[in-house]
C-alpha cells in the first residue's frame, strides 16, 4: 500500500520559514512547499535552503514556480542547490504561471512551454547538455548522473491544451 504523506504549502517568510519548518516537521508533516510568485511572498529557494539546514526529514520545495518568470537554466540551478543543501529532500512542483504571471502582466506558459520547461529543467539536473536555440547549454557543475533525482510534479489550471500534452 501506498504512504500517504501530508505536507504543507506555506509562503516564505525571511526571518521566520526555518524556524517555522522545525516546526512542521516536529509536528510529523513530510513536506513544506513554498510558492514562487515574486510579487506575493519573498523568493523562495534561500528560503527553503535556510529550512533545509534546520530540518533533517522534512521534504522541501517549490509549491509552485514556472516558466514565466524563472529561466529553466535558473531553476535548474536553485534546485540542484537546493537538493545538495537538504541532502537529496528537495520536490519541485511547476505551474503555467498563474499569479506570477498576472502581477507582471504576462499570460501564462502554453502547455507546449511547459512541456519543454520541464523537460530541461530535468536535462539540467541530469548534467546533460540543453539546447537553447543554437547554444549549447548545461550546468557545468553538476556531473552527469550525479545528483540524487528531483521529483518533479505539475499543478496546472485552467483550459486544457490537448495538442500537447506533458
Amino acid at each position: 500500500m501506498a504512504r500517504v504523506e501530508f505536507g504543507i504549502v506555506m509562503e516564505p517568510s525571511a526571518g521566520y520559514t526555518a524556524r517555522l519548518a522545525v516546526e512542521i516537521e516536529a509536528m510529523g508533516f513530510d513536506a513544506l512547499l513554498c510558492p514562487d510568485t515574486q510579487c506575493l511572498s519573498p523568493e523562495p529557494y534561500g528560503q527553503l535552503s535556510l529550512a533545509a539546514a534546520r530540518t533533517s526529514r522534512l521534504f522541501l520545495g517549490t509549491g509552485v514556480t514556472n516558466p514565466v518568470t524563472r529561466d529553466s537554466s535558473v531553476t535548474a540551478g536553485a534546485l540542484a542547490t537546493l537538493q545538495i543543501e537538504s541532502g537529496g529532500r528537495t520536490r519541485c512542483a511547476i505551474g503555467r504561471g498563474d499569479s506570477s504571471a498576472a502581477h507582471i502582466g504576462r499570460r501564462n506558459a502554453t502547455t507546449a512551454e511547459l512541456r519543454t520547461y520541464v523537460e530541461q529543467v530535468r536535462a539540467y539536473l541530469k548534467g546533460e547538455t540543453v539546447m537553447r536555440g543554437e547554444t549549447a547549454s548545461r550546468m557545468r557543475w553538476i556531473e552527469p548522473g550525479s545528483l540524487p533525482e528531483v521529483p518533479i510534479d505539475l499543478a496546472c489550471t485552467g483550459p486544457a491544451d490537448r495538442k500537447s500534452v506533458v
